[in-house]
């Protein structure tokens, strides 16, 4: 009996001891990602590596921190205007990709509905089937043709589409296509 009180105290014990280092490690794994993140770094970019050229150091001697400024400033603003140009050159390609795509659709389900309220009226009538078989099937032929057709217009179109989408994601340029 007395055994079995020590065991026990002894397995409260270790459980408490085992709570108090699972804290202690925790804050110690706090302490060290504020220090992590006090830790300033510098990126070496490819201009910090390029020397300047002989015909370019004299410009820069004589170039003043104003000078520097305006010409980062116009730097950006070109870049600005041109990803808006680039970025609405995207979209207005994808707006007519979705057109040609809706276009599309509505031709392929009016050929479908077609096709279904014609062999609906063939199946209707028994007589159909008896009076001029070979009619039927050659319409029926045409119509699938005439869908399918339509169908791989419809996969391509989309598939441009997602082709655009990609080179618009390559070029960092997102669209309100996507």
């Amino acid at each position: 009996m007395i055994k079995r009180v020590v065991y026990l105290f002894a397995m409260i014990a270790l459980l408490a001891a085992s709570f108090a280092v699972a804290q202690d490690l925790a804050a110690v794994a706090r302490e060290q990602r504020a220090q992590k993140k006090g830790a300033t770094t510098k990126v070496i970019t490819n201009d910090d590596l390029q020397s300047p050229s002989p015909a370019a150091t004299p410009t820069l001697a004589a170039a003043t921190p104003a000078d520097a400024d305006k010409d980062k400033a116009g730097k950006d603003k070109t870049a600005v205007e041109a990803d808006a140009a680039k970025r609405k050159e995207y979209q207005e390609k994808a707006a007519d990709i979705k057109k040609e795509i809706d276009q599309l659709q509505r031709e392929y389900t009016v050929s479908e509905r077609e096709y279904k309220l014609r062999a609906a009226v063939y199946y209707a009538d028994a007589g159909n089937s008896l009076r001029d078989p070979k009619l039927w099937a050659e319409e029926e032929r045409k119509y699938k043709a005439e869908m399918a057709d339509k169908q791989k217009a419809l996969d391509d179109a989309k598939q441009r589409l997602a082709d655009l989408q990609e080179q618009a994601r390559k070029d960092g340029v997102a669209t309100a296509a996507e």
